[in-house]
């Protein structure tokens, strides 16, 4: 069972989602999360701690994928990766990558968390870096690969069209050159 404290991160994860960080004040959070706005005050004495805590959230959810991804050759990481941008977890394809959305906004913002924020979206980079260089490929693939999905998460969020990023996703499985290494005919 989830805590009172995990519960309202995973509420804040959320609506920072769907409506940003400037679009969600410590009272939405409260109401979505069920709780008075004074009891929100005991868990997060302030805003910027609730960002972190955001952020941190952020981060064990990359560092799970990355964990459960860890112990696999890098074809089959690739596939899980793929995998996991299909399963969209959070809704990503509607609310845009869990990881750069909120990394971006916090920059946007001024906000000092965003230095933060960008280390876990370098975290996701370094990983995708390290796989495709273990298959002898360029670092360039492997940004063009980050880019393009961070594209379609942005394209699919503006045009609130999740089919568009799993169309899309699909096409980028089939044409990346790690997979086609593996014998993987493009589709």
């Amino acid at each position: 069972m989830r805590s009172k404290r995990e519960h309202i991160v995973d509420t804040t994860l959320r609506l920072y989602r769907a409506n940003g960080v400037a679009g969600t004040t410590l009272k939405d959070v409260a109401e979505a999360a069920g709780i008075p706005l004074g009891n929100m005050y005991y868990y997060f004495k302030t805003r910027d701690d609730l960002v972190r805590a955001a952020l941190e959230a952020c981060e064990a959810e990359l560092l799970d994928l990355l964990s459960t991804l860890a112990p696999l050759p890098p074809r089959a990481w690739f596939e899980g990766y793929f995998d996991w941008l299909l399963a969209d977890p959070g809704g990503a394809a509607e609310f845009g990558c869990p990881f750069g959305t909120l990394a971006g906004e916090l920059r946007a913002l001024g906000d000092p968390a965003a230095a933060r924020a960008a280390q876990t979206v370098r975290l996701y980079l370094d990983a995708l870096r390290a796989r495709t260089g273990a298959l002898g490929l360029s670092l360039t693939e492997a940004d063009d690969l980050f880019i393009a999905i961070q594209g379609a998460y942005t394209v699919a969020r503006t045009l609130n069209d999740p089919e568009l990023f799993r169309q899309s996703v699909l096409r980028l499985r089939a044409g990346a050159p790690q997979l086609r290494l593996s014998g993987a005919a493009p589709t």
